[in-house]
């Protein structure tokens, strides 16, 4: 039999094909939807996607995505995270495809972004898009309230004051390009914050939780489900002190977690809708939380101890009974090592830690961590021997980190999973 006929066997053979075709990565899965109407239909088929989810699972990101503080335009940077195949380093799309101005990334879940987009009081240069699942007003999606946006923020290459009429809020998928723009009830109470569930092992459809105050101290929440397309008030009424951060959401084990600092934070069980209580870090010892995150199922916090260049990486137990010190950070000599290397300017003079992986063995997780002064770096550094590893396919000048008010904060840097779960 000739390599032709064998090839088109295959072709033929729906069944052989979906089993070649779902072992691969979904960025050439949407190349090879081009090759035929055949291999278009099979892997747009929600069948094919499903398996295909299975088969991977939740892969670990291949980068992170740094957000650009509402720029005018809808790019931002990409820190990738691989080091050896270079077919990785490219970043995903950017979000233009919203067609929405001064987009900013609040929260990453398994390969769905939650976006908002801020609009000035005149912006006529911008053509709004609904997707077709929404019947949308005005008033339904343009929000003047809401916790993440100061009202008047600084220009930094300007210096002057911005004033934001209201913001769009949008889930996306940035591998496929789909998206939903979100529509909103009438809220008595002002929103605090939205947090995106997604679990595509789970289900394909996305959960929100709106964080809404009542007043000082008093707290309800009001649910959306993708599969319905509707949005369901919470029984849950709760008091919680203000120095709970629901404004950056952790989703771990089908739950969103909050931090806290003082003793005690808490969690939502997306699928019992019920809230627990979490614990922390002693206070008295710890100062600033310098990153809060997951990695292959278990929690992650790192603190800054009295001395501001040692971090404590933390890692919650799996029933929740406490907080255990697993690595130790000291940025000094990171800093002291890098100026060691060819090439680098002896000014890092700052660092925040963007990340932490979980490896699949003890000695291979890893901490990314930004370094800035006259010029930025990322490395990622072995928490167990030390070793540095530098990210090449992102390099910045100082200038152009001021130009673009890019932070260095790991609120502001995003896990980017290539996912093929449809909106």
């Amino acid at each position: 039999m000739s390599v032709s006929s064998s090839a088109t066997d295959i072709a033929n053979n729906e069944d052989l094909l979906s089993q070649i075709l779902v072992r691969l990565p979904p960025k050439s899965l949407l190349c090879f939807k081009c090759v035929s109407k055949q291999w278009l239909s099979l892997i747009s088929s929600p069948e094919f996607i499903v398996t295909h989810i299975r088969w991977r699972g939740i892969t670990s990101p291949s980068g992170l995505l740094l957000n650009n503080d509402y720029l005018h335009t809808p790019e931002f940077h990409y820190v990738p995270l691989t080091h050896n195949n270079p077919s990785e380093l490219t970043a995903p799309p950017y979000l233009s495809y919203l067609g929405a101005p001064r987009i900013k990334i609040l929260q990453s879940c398994n390969g769905l972004l939650l976006c908002s987009s801020a609009y000035l009081k005149n912006d006529p240069n911008y053509e709004l898009k609904y997707s077709d699942d929404f019947t949308q007003t005005e008033d339904d999606v343009l929000l003047p309230d809401i916790w993440h946006v100061i009202p008047t923020i600084s220009n930094a290459c300007s210096q002057t004051r911005i004033h934001y009429s209201g913001f769009r809020f949008y889930v996306c998928n940035p591998t496929t390009r789909q998206f939903k723009t979100l529509s909103f009830p009438f809220f008595q109470y002002r929103i605090l914050a939205l947090n995106l569930a997604f679990d595509p092992l789970h289900s394909p459809y996305f959960k929100l939780v709106c964080v809404l105050r009542k007043n000082l101290d008093t707290y309800i929440l009001h649910l959306y489900n993708s599969e319905t397309k509707t949005w369901n008030p919470s029984s849950i009424s709760f008091n919680a002190p203000r120095t709970i951060y629901f404004h950056e959401p952790v989703f771990c084990r089908r739950a969103i977690h909050w931090y806290s600092s003082q003793q005690t934070s808490l969690y939502f069980d997306v699928d019992k809708e019920c809230l627990n209580p979490m614990p922390m870090p002693q206070s008295s010892i710890y100062g600033t939380v310098n990153y809060f995150g997951e990695s292959r199922g278990h929690l992650h916090l790192v603190m800054s101890t009295t001395f501001i260049l040692e971090l404590d990486v933390f890692e919650l137990e799996k029933d929740y009974s406490v907080w255990s010190v697993r690595y130790h950070i000291n940025l000094d000599t990171i800093r002291a090592t890098l100026r060691g290397m060819c090439g680098f300017s002896s000014d890092l003079s700052l660092a925040s830690v963007l990340r932490v992986t979980r490896g699949e063995k003890e000695g291979e997780s890893e901490a990314v961590v930004f370094m800035f002064g006259m010029e930025c770096i990322v490395v990622s550094c072995n928490l167990s021997d030390g070793t540095l590893k530098r990210h090449t396919g992102f390099v910045l000048s100082r200038e152009a980190v001021h130009d673009l008010k890019l932070r260095h904060s790991y609120t502001d840097a995003f896990p980017f999973i290539e996912t093929l779960s449809p909106i």
